[in-house]
């Protein structure tokens, strides 16, 4: 062996870290997107859903319409908790 190579006898090349195949994170990707879409679809739909099955399950002429309903939902509930329109929402998202 000759003196001018450069390498050391036992040192181990430097290894770059292994990233995750291109495949596997696209999969990991469209995964998030889905739920964190799923989450934003029951947060904006929950409330739609509310009123409109208080406009099916009540008798005729207690509301007069959605917007009726939602005026009338926040005078018995109050205007600060305006909450009720989020009732059972942690039941939906289990269910998603």
């Amino acid at each position: 062996m000759s003196s001018s190579t450069h390498s050391k006898p036992n040192a181990s090349p430097e290894v770059p870290p292994t990233l995750p195949p291109p495949a596997a994170f696209a999969q990991l990707r469209s995964f998030v997107a889905g739920g964190v879409g799923g989450i934003c679809a029951v947060i904006t739909g929950h409330p739609f859903d509310l009123v409109k099955v208080r406009l099916q399950t009540t008798e005729k002429g207690v509301y007069n319409g959605a917007i009726d309903c939602v005026r009338k939902t926040i005078a018995r509930e109050g205007p600060v908790r305006v909450s009720f329109f989020f009732s059972n929402f942690t039941a939906r998202l289990k269910g998603f």
